[in-house]
Protein backbone atom coordinates (compact mmCIF):
# COMPACT_ATOMS: atom_id res chain seq x y z
CA UNK A 1 0.00 0.00 0.00
CA UNK A 2 1.38 3.48 -1.32
CA UNK A 3 2.65 5.38 2.31
CA UNK A 4 1.79 8.43 1.22
CA UNK A 5 -1.95 7.78 0.88
CA UNK A 6 -2.04 6.10 4.38
CA UNK A 7 -0.05 9.68 5.69
CA UNK A 8 -3.29 11.34 4.17
CA UNK A 9 -6.05 9.52 5.50
CA UNK A 10 -4.44 9.19 9.11
CA UNK A 11 -3.72 12.45 9.50
CA UNK A 12 -6.59 13.70 8.50
CA UNK A 13 -8.58 11.69 11.00
CA UNK A 14 -5.49 12.38 13.73
CA UNK A 15 -2.64 9.76 14.65
CA UNK A 16 -4.65 9.36 17.92
CA UNK A 17 -7.52 7.72 16.14
CA UNK A 18 -5.74 5.33 13.45
CA UNK A 19 -3.76 2.25 13.98
CA UNK A 20 -0.87 0.72 11.59
CA UNK A 21 -0.19 -2.47 11.06
CA UNK A 22 -2.92 -3.41 13.20
CA UNK A 23 -3.60 -7.30 13.80
CA UNK A 24 -7.41 -8.01 12.86
CA UNK A 25 -6.98 -11.52 15.02
CA UNK A 26 -9.17 -9.52 17.57
CA UNK A 27 -11.73 -8.09 15.97
CA UNK A 28 -12.69 -11.37 14.34
CA UNK A 29 -15.09 -13.87 16.34
CA UNK A 30 -12.61 -16.75 14.71
CA UNK A 31 -9.43 -14.95 16.26
CA UNK A 32 -7.41 -14.87 13.07
CA UNK A 33 -6.13 -12.36 10.55
CA UNK A 34 -2.93 -10.57 9.82
CA UNK A 35 -2.32 -6.90 9.90
CA UNK A 36 -4.55 -3.84 8.21
CA UNK A 37 -1.78 -1.32 6.83
CA UNK A 38 -4.39 1.26 8.53
CA UNK A 39 -7.49 0.57 11.01
CA UNK A 40 -10.01 3.23 11.79
CA UNK A 41 -13.21 2.91 14.36
CA UNK A 42 -15.82 4.87 12.85
CA UNK A 43 -18.23 6.42 15.98
CA UNK A 44 -20.76 8.42 13.44
CA UNK A 45 -21.89 7.86 10.18
CA UNK A 46 -19.98 11.39 8.93
CA UNK A 47 -17.15 9.58 10.05
CA UNK A 48 -17.73 6.21 8.28
CA UNK A 49 -18.36 8.57 4.85
CA UNK A 50 -15.86 10.91 5.48
CA UNK A 51 -13.03 7.39 5.65
CA UNK A 52 -15.08 5.64 2.65
CA UNK A 53 -14.88 8.73 0.86
CA UNK A 54 -11.12 9.49 1.21
CA UNK A 55 -10.56 5.87 0.13
CA UNK A 56 -12.81 5.92 -3.16
CA UNK A 57 -11.09 9.84 -3.89
CA UNK A 58 -7.12 7.82 -3.41
CA UNK A 59 -8.60 4.91 -4.82
CA UNK A 60 -7.34 2.87 -1.58
CA UNK A 61 -8.60 -0.39 -1.00
CA UNK A 62 -10.43 -0.53 1.89
CA UNK A 63 -12.81 -3.07 4.05
CA UNK A 64 -15.76 -2.11 6.22
CA UNK A 65 -17.16 -4.77 8.90
CA UNK A 66 -19.43 -4.45 12.16
CA UNK A 67 -18.54 -6.96 14.89
CA UNK A 68 -16.58 -9.44 12.98
CA UNK A 69 -18.93 -12.42 13.77
CA UNK A 70 -19.37 -13.55 10.15
CA UNK A 71 -15.21 -12.41 9.07
CA UNK A 72 -12.70 -14.22 8.30
CA UNK A 73 -9.57 -12.46 7.47
CA UNK A 74 -5.99 -13.70 6.24
CA UNK A 75 -2.91 -14.24 8.08
CA UNK A 76 -1.24 -11.73 5.67
CA UNK A 77 -3.97 -9.22 6.66
CA UNK A 78 -5.00 -6.47 4.30
CA UNK A 79 -3.69 -4.11 2.52
CA UNK A 80 -5.08 -1.05 2.54
CA UNK A 81 -7.73 0.45 5.09
CA UNK A 82 -9.99 -1.92 7.40
CA UNK A 83 -12.74 0.20 9.17
CA UNK A 84 -14.78 -0.94 12.10
CA UNK A 85 -18.32 0.18 12.37
CA UNK A 86 -19.00 1.19 15.55
CA UNK A 87 -22.03 3.65 14.72
CA UNK A 88 -24.45 3.76 18.09
CA UNK A 89 -27.43 5.94 17.38
CA UNK A 90 -30.79 4.18 17.83
CA UNK A 91 -34.03 6.67 18.21
CA UNK A 92 -37.50 6.34 17.98
CA UNK A 93 -38.76 8.37 15.00
CA UNK A 94 -42.51 7.79 14.85
CA UNK A 95 -45.41 6.09 17.03
CA UNK A 96 -48.77 4.87 15.87
CA UNK A 97 -51.48 4.27 18.50
CA UNK A 98 -54.91 5.24 19.90
CA UNK A 99 -56.14 7.33 22.69
CA UNK A 100 -58.84 6.03 24.61
CA UNK A 101 -59.93 5.51 28.51
CA UNK A 102 -56.41 4.54 30.02
CA UNK A 103 -54.22 6.92 28.14
CA UNK A 104 -52.52 6.79 24.87
CA UNK A 105 -52.12 3.44 23.61
CA UNK A 106 -49.08 2.49 21.52
CA UNK A 107 -49.75 -0.27 19.01
CA UNK A 108 -46.38 0.20 16.67
CA UNK A 109 -43.38 2.68 16.56
CA UNK A 110 -40.85 3.20 13.59
CA UNK A 111 -37.45 3.24 15.09
CA UNK A 112 -34.12 4.39 13.44
CA UNK A 113 -31.17 2.30 13.85
CA UNK A 114 -27.56 3.01 12.56
CA UNK A 115 -25.95 0.30 10.83
CA UNK A 116 -23.05 -0.14 13.55
CA UNK A 117 -25.71 -1.19 16.36
CA UNK A 118 -24.90 -4.62 17.31
CA UNK A 119 -28.40 -7.06 17.38
CA UNK A 120 -27.95 -6.86 20.87
CA UNK A 121 -28.23 -3.47 21.52
CA UNK A 122 -31.25 -3.03 19.82
CA UNK A 123 -33.01 -6.06 21.62
CA UNK A 124 -31.52 -3.71 25.05
CA UNK A 125 -33.40 -0.82 23.57
CA UNK A 126 -36.66 -2.29 21.88
CA UNK A 127 -36.94 -3.67 25.34
CA UNK A 128 -36.61 -0.16 27.29
CA UNK A 129 -38.83 1.35 25.39
CA UNK A 130 -41.53 -1.44 25.32
CA UNK A 131 -41.33 -2.75 21.93
CA UNK A 132 -41.48 -6.13 20.73
CA UNK A 133 -37.96 -7.40 20.76
CA UNK A 134 -38.46 -11.51 20.62
CA UNK A 135 -37.70 -11.88 17.03
CA UNK A 136 -34.50 -10.46 17.04
CA UNK A 137 -33.05 -12.31 20.45
CA UNK A 138 -29.73 -14.17 19.93
CA UNK A 139 -28.96 -12.91 16.59
CA UNK A 140 -25.46 -11.85 16.01
CA UNK A 141 -23.82 -9.24 14.53
CA UNK A 142 -24.59 -5.55 13.76
CA UNK A 143 -27.48 -4.30 12.10
CA UNK A 144 -25.72 -3.54 8.43
CA UNK A 145 -24.27 -6.83 8.12
CA UNK A 146 -27.38 -8.72 8.95
CA UNK A 147 -29.53 -6.38 6.46
CA UNK A 148 -27.30 -7.99 3.61
CA UNK A 149 -28.17 -11.85 4.93
CA UNK A 150 -31.39 -11.98 7.11
CA UNK A 151 -34.63 -11.95 5.31
CA UNK A 152 -36.22 -11.75 8.81
CA UNK A 153 -34.67 -8.48 9.66
CA UNK A 154 -35.29 -7.51 5.65
CA UNK A 155 -39.09 -8.28 6.23
CA UNK A 156 -39.22 -5.55 9.42
CA UNK A 157 -36.90 -3.11 7.79
CA UNK A 158 -39.03 -0.13 5.83
CA UNK A 159 -36.09 1.89 4.57
CA UNK A 160 -32.46 2.31 4.29
CA UNK A 161 -30.23 5.53 4.32
CA UNK A 162 -27.06 4.32 1.93
CA UNK A 163 -23.97 5.55 0.99
CA UNK A 164 -23.96 4.94 -2.99
CA UNK A 165 -21.06 3.92 -5.60
CA UNK A 166 -21.17 7.99 -6.30
CA UNK A 167 -21.04 8.88 -2.59
CA UNK A 168 -24.02 10.32 -2.43
CA UNK A 169 -26.28 9.65 0.74
CA UNK A 170 -30.10 8.22 -0.40
CA UNK A 171 -32.76 6.27 0.79
CA UNK A 172 -33.58 3.31 -0.78
CA UNK A 173 -35.87 0.21 -0.35
CA UNK A 174 -34.34 -2.91 1.27
CA UNK A 175 -35.05 -4.55 -1.85
CA UNK A 176 -32.27 -2.62 -3.79
CA UNK A 177 -30.40 -3.24 -1.48
CA UNK A 178 -26.64 -4.30 -2.91
CA UNK A 179 -23.17 -5.25 -1.15
CA UNK A 180 -21.60 -4.07 -4.96
CA UNK A 181 -23.46 -0.93 -4.66
CA UNK A 182 -24.04 0.27 -1.35
CA UNK A 183 -22.59 0.93 2.25
CA UNK A 184 -25.59 1.14 4.78
CA UNK A 185 -25.47 4.04 7.26
CA UNK A 186 -28.78 3.03 9.32
CA UNK A 187 -32.00 1.59 8.48
CA UNK A 188 -35.59 2.12 10.04
CA UNK A 189 -37.87 -0.81 11.50
CA UNK A 190 -41.31 -0.72 12.29
CA UNK A 191 -41.79 -2.49 15.85
CA UNK A 192 -44.50 -3.52 17.54
CA UNK A 193 -45.79 -2.83 21.03
CA UNK A 194 -45.25 -5.81 23.47
CA UNK A 195 -48.21 -7.57 23.69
Amino acid sequence: MENNKLKLIASSFGMDRVKLNQPLAEYSALKVGGPADLFFIAFTQNELIKIITFCKDLKTPFFLFGTGSKMMVSEKGFEGVVVKNRTRNIKVVSIKGKVGKGGIGVESALVEVDSGVTMASLVEFLDKQGLSCLEFINTPGSIGGNLFINKHLQQKCESLKVLNQNLVVEKIDVLNISLQKHIILSAVFKVKAKG
